[in-house]
């Protein structure tokens, strides 16, 4: 499971969710602007699937970071390492490891 869980983009995800909740939210909030104003009761169900679409975006967005939190947390459980990480190569690596 743990590996599973480092190959999930968690920003990606939760970048595509919110920018579907606040589109939504903004779509929702204009078709009920523009039924009431036209008085037309044909918008109704358009503000309604913008409605689910904007709670489905919300419970993924909550379970999605839930998840990314408790996925990190395992992460910094099972990384008990105190060696330091190099980000580039030494020039002498390669001659000690042909020795």
């Amino acid at each position: 499971m743990p590996r599973l869980l480092e190959r999930i983009n968690f920003p990606k995800i939760v970048t595509v969710l919110a920018v579907t909740f606040a589109v939504a939210l903004g779509a929702c909030g204009l078709t009920v602007l523009a039924g009431s104003r036209l008085g037309g009761g044909y918008v109704t169900p358009l503000a309604m699937i913008e409605l689910a679409v904007m709670v489905l975006a919300a419970a993924g967005l909550i379970v999605t970071v839930v998840v990314w939190v408790a996925a990190s947390l395992i992460g910094n459980l099972g990384h008990k390492s105190s060696e330091s990480q190099r980000l580039f190569k030494r020039e002498n690596d390669d001659d000690q490891r042909k020795d």
